[in-house]
Order: C-alpha cells, then sequence, then structure tokens
C-alpha cells in the first residue's frame, strides 16, 4: 500500500518563485505549493521524502505511488534555473516565460542520454546555486551526479566544466579514493551547504567520508596548498576527509553543513566537527554523548537528545532560542516546560522544531532569523525564543488542521508538510 498522501506549505524567501506558491513574492505566513497538474486538494497531492532548497531554488523527492516501486521517485523543482541547477529542459521553458519557475514541476533530466538507464533518484542536496541527486540501480554502484554552478568547485568535477563542454549533468568519480574497481559503492548520505559538499560512501564494509568545495575554514579537514603550506580555498575535486573518531570503529551515521563548518553523527551516539568556529558553533559539541540527530545553521550546530535539544554558535538573530550573548556555547532552547521535540530542521539562520504538545499534539516551534517571513508568524521581526507557527492562530478549521508529517528549512525558507484531515481521504 502507498503512503498516505500530505499537503505542504511554505513561508520565507521567494525572489525566484522557489517556494512554489504560484507567485515570486515572499510569503509571511505559511502557504500552500502547487505542484504542476494536481489539484490544491490534501487528496490529490504527492508525498514528500526531502525537500532541499539553494539559494533560490528548491528540489523535491517525491515517493513512488508504491512502496515496491522505487524507480518511480520523482524530483520536482522550482524556481532559479539559470545555471543549470534544474536541468537544460527547465532551462528552456524559464526563457518561455516565468510563471513556470513559480510551481513545482517534474525535472525532465537527460540520464538516457549519458547511458544513465533504469536508475532510480534516492537522494537530492543543493548548493547554492547547485544541485546533487544521488542514483540507485540494483546491484549497480550507486552514483551521484551534479548541475548547475561551479563558483568554488561546487560541481565536484575538478573545475573541468569548460574543458568538458556545457554538459547538462556530470557524474563524479570517486576511484582516486575507493579505488578503481569497488566491488559495490553506496552513497549512504549527502549534504551541501553554501558552496561545499560531503558525502558517506561505503565501499567492501569499509566507510569513507569524501568532501569538495569551500574549505579555507577546514570543513573539509586540513587542506593545504602544496606551494605555500597555507590553506586550500577551496577543492574543486573530491577529497577524502578523516576525522578523529575512527570510523571503521564508529562508523558515522550521517553528515550536516553549515557555511564554514560540518558535523558527523557517529553510531555510537558522538559527534565530531570540522571546520570554523569562530562564533562558538564547535564548542561543547565533542563532549555531548546520546546524539540522536545534528543539522546546522549557516553559522550554529544543533543536536537531539534523548532531553531534548542543544544549539550553539551565532546568536544575532535569536538563532540558538535563548537570550545569550551573540555568541554563545552549546546550551538548550528556551521552550516552555511539557514539550518534546521530536524532529527539528535548520535553515540559514532560523530553526523549525517539530514538538509533541502536553495536549498531546504535534506542533511546530520556530525561533532564529526571519527576515524573509520565513518563520510564518506574519512579521519579519525575529524570534529570540520559540514561539509556535503551526498550527496558525487563525488556522482554517476546513484546511489547515491536519496533522503535521515533517519539517525542513532552507535559505531564508521554511515548509511544513501535513497530512490531510480525517475524513478527507
Amino acid at each position: 500500500m502507498g503512503r498516505r498522501p500530505t499537503e505542504l506549505f511554505a513561508a520565507g524567501s521567494n525572489g525566484g518563485g522557489q517556494l512554489a506558491i504560484g507567485d515570486s513574492r515572499d510569503a509571511h505566513t505559511f502557504t500552500p505549493c502547487i505542484f504542476a497538474g494536481r489539484e490544491s486538494s490534501s487528496t490529490s497531492s504527492p508525498d514528500i521524502i526531502s525537500i532541499v532548497g539553494g539559494g533560490n531554488h528548491t528540489l523535491v523527492l517525491l515517493s513512488p505511488p508504491d512502496d515496491d516501486s522505487p524507480a518511480c521517485s520523482e524530483v520536482w523543482g522550482c524556481g532559479e534555473g539559470a545555471k543549470g541547477q534544474l536541468g537544460p529542459a527547465y532551462i528552456a521553458e524559464r526563457g518561455r516565460g516565468n510563471e513556470g519557475a513559480m510551481i513545482f514541476k517534474p525535472l525532465i533530466l537527460p540520464f538516457e542520454e549519458q547511458g544513465l538507464f533504469g536508475y532510480a533518484i534516492t537522494q537530492v542536496a543543493a548548493c547554492w546555486e547547485t544541485s546533487f541527486l544521488v542514483l540507485t540501480k540494483p546491484g549497480q554502484h550507486h552514483l551521484l551526479v551534479s548541475m548547475g554552478g561551479d563558483d568554488f568547485g561546487d560541481l565536484g568535477i575538478g573545475g573541468l566544466r569548460s574543458k568538458t563542454g556545457e554538459a547538462p549533468v556530470h557524474v563524479l568519480d570517486f576511484s582516486h579514493i575507493v579505488g578503481s574497481a569497488p566491488s559495490r559503492l553506496l552513497i549512504t548520505d549527502i549534504t551541501a551547504g553554501p558552496h561545499h559538499a560531503i558525502v558517506l560512501l561505503h565501499v567492501d564494509d569499509k566507510q569513507y567520508i569524501v568532501g569538495w568545495g569551500t574549505a579555507r575554514h577546514g570543513q573539509l579537514g586540513p587542506l593545504l596548498a602544496p606551494s605555500s603550506s597555507r590553506a586550500l580555498p577551496f577543492s574543486p575535486s573530491p577529497v577524502a576527509i578523516n576525522l578523529q573518531i575512527d570510523v571503521q570503529l564508529d562508523p558515522v551515521l550521517s553528515v550536516r553543513t553549515g557555511n564554514q563548518h560540518s558535523l558527523f553523527l557517529h553510531a555510537s551516539g558522538r559527534v565530531s566537527a570540522l571546520g570554523s568556529n569562530t562564533k562558538g558553533q564547535l564548542r561543547g559539541l565533542q563532549t555531548t554523548g546520546d546524539v540522536l540527530a545534528v543539522d546546522c545553521s549557516w553559522n550554529g550546530s544543533y543536536l537531539r537528545t534523548p532531553m531534548g535539544l542543544l544549539s550553539a554558535g551565532a546568536n544575532a538573530h535569536g538563532q540558538l532560542g535563548r537570550d545569550d550573548a551573540p555568541a554563545a556555547p552549546l546550551g538548550t532552547p528556551c521552550f516552555p516546560d511539557g514539550l518534546r521535540v521530536l524532529d527539528f530542521a535548520c535553515g540559514s539562520e532560523h530553526v523549525l522544531a517539530m514538538v509533541h504538545s502536553p495536549q498531546g499534539k504535534t506542533e511546530v516551534w520556530g525561533w532564529g532569523w526571519n527576515e524573509h517571513g520565513n518563520l510564518g508568524t506574519g512579521s519579519l521581526t525575529d524570534v529570540n525564543v520559540p514561539v509556535k507557527i503551526w498550527p496558525p492562530s487563525k488556522a482554517d478549521p476546513d484546511r489547515l488542521t491536519g496533522d503535521v508529517v515533517a519539517v525542513w528549512a532552507g535559505c531564508g525558507t521554511s515548509w511544513i508538510t501535513c497530512s490531510p484531515m480525517t475524513g478527507l481521504v
């Protein structure tokens, strides 16, 4: 049986139409997203696996209608695609008018032209103007495709785009790290900050951590220029990342990236961290255990533990959810008593948290930078401590009372999926 359909709502920055709400005006309250060819009712809305956003574009990975049909997974997109981050067909359509960029449409990608027959898209990620798709096929190596801008080596192809022509998609090569003939290469996680990306690879029961893009602050580990011994500003090709914790003994389960730092969650519940600590975003992380999940804002770090959520780093816009100094070490956001954090998502400098209330309801609370209305409060004022943002205080009883399913956040953007109201399906 397929998953239950959901409805998607968005708020925040929308200059490129990246919210898919039908126009390019910022949305200061949560507004229903539009999927091309689908009615706006929740009964016809797709089920969403993940949402990722670049500077002005968004990718949505939709589940297949049947759990046994992974090849039916689809990637839809909206927003700015001039660099090719949404594929070549999207550029051609955008040239005929702007309206199509303001709603979600299925991306038409030239995989078969490049011999990539029968692959399913199973993960997505995005840098500022670059998109990444993980392709899988039974019995074959997983592949990672990049498309779009390459300003700081974001594509991961060695800075060779001018030599390879304007190929719309590029398959990344990891053979210099894992060997030229691995038995099977699996990509278990991928994440991207504004201009650096990191993947977790498994080959022959061995884990590799690989990254590329901006590197000056050590977010990919210590990379030095051979001629000067100074930190490399960026790496246009994938490089192996080594951590102090041996990943063969304590594997990394997930990785997340900020602007100049990277976090790694190990199977033991410990956390490794690399990169800038100028805002205190790394202070105290490696002394914390029993961590269940990690995420990053551009200049902050967030850990979910059995005891609740912890935050560290920049706080000039209330990003830490507590009345601390502009930058502060690890501490607890100021939630009211009785709320239990179920899940959370970090945007560029704001946070959404799914919580279980004392009344037994699932709610969304948010805090931090709110210049584009990305917290959906109807205001543009930053929020220093968590406030309830869903259900909205003026919810339409016929539309906005479905159960919260998931939250995502991007560059001044926020996303909430809800299941249909009881009786509507």
